[in-house]
């Protein structure tokens, strides 16, 4: 009965090569497509080289010992933990194009010019991406609904609409990773394990997440003297 047994294989553990190969074999193949087709990769050709670099990486998993049920196991169980996070993005794209379909955008433009002071207009944009961020769970919804909005209405300010994106962009992942709705915030603490809770992550991340605020809250009137000054002969 033993003898008719195929014998166990033992898998080696991964070398520090094996380990950064696919890690440079992915970045090599997405610098490559970008340079290749430039915008137009991602039509498809990006998606390519994610499937390329997969199956570089399921090589070196073959040559260290690996089955191929293993690695299928291991794919499989990446993809189940990600889920959440996927069907989140649905929603997002969803919302996204709903708000623009609908007028949202304009209409918050509109209204935003009559009440947001200018004096105060980047800490604003910063501060409401932020509690949008944090009720919706996504820093793309807000910066691609909210975020488009507040760079419409720094333009017709006439305000720098460069200081207007990042006053958003630090809003909108600000809120983003203080938020238990989160899909990056769920996710993580599912792929790294080892009793790592979601609250435990936002308590770890809420060490690093306000460091644009200072930058945030600069009045945008200093900004304009600095440019008005620049301009003058």
């Amino acid at each position: 009965m033993a003898r008719d047994r195929p014998r166990d294989r033992v898998p080696r553990p991964p070398s520090l090569l094996d380990a950064l190969l696919p890690i440079v074999v992915l970045i090599g193949l997405l610098a490559l497509t970008i340079a290749l087709f430039a915008v137009s990769a991602t039509d498809g050709p990006l998606q390519v080289a994610l499937l390329l670099s997969a199956a570089f990486a399921s090589l070196v998993a073959f040559k260290n010992g690996y089955t191929v049920a293993s690695v299928a196991e291991a794919a499989v169980g990446g993809v189940t933990a990600a889920m959440s996070a996927v069907f989140i993005l649905l929603a997002v794209g969803s919302l996204i194009g709903t708000w623009n379909m609908a007028g949202t955008i304009p209409t918050v433009v509109d209204y935003g010019i009559s009440l947001v002071s200018p004096t105060w207009f980047y800490f604003t944009a910063a501060a409401v991406c932020a509690l949008v961020g944090m009720v919706t769970g996504s820093s793309w919804t807000t910066v691609g609904t909210l975020g488009v909005a507040f760079v419409g209405m720094s333009n017709v300010l006439g305000l720098n609409e460069a200081i207007a994106a990042g006053a958003v962009i630090c809003g909108a992942y600000f809120g983003d990773k203080m938020t238990p709705l989160s899909e990056t915030t769920i996710l993580v603490p599912q792929l790294v394990g080892g009793g790592l809770t979601v609250g435990q992550h936002v308590r770890n991340m809420i060490e690093g997440s306000p460091g644009g605020w200072p930058l945030g809250g600069r009045r945008p009137d200093l900004h304009a003297v600095d440019r008005n000054r620049r301009r003058d002969p």
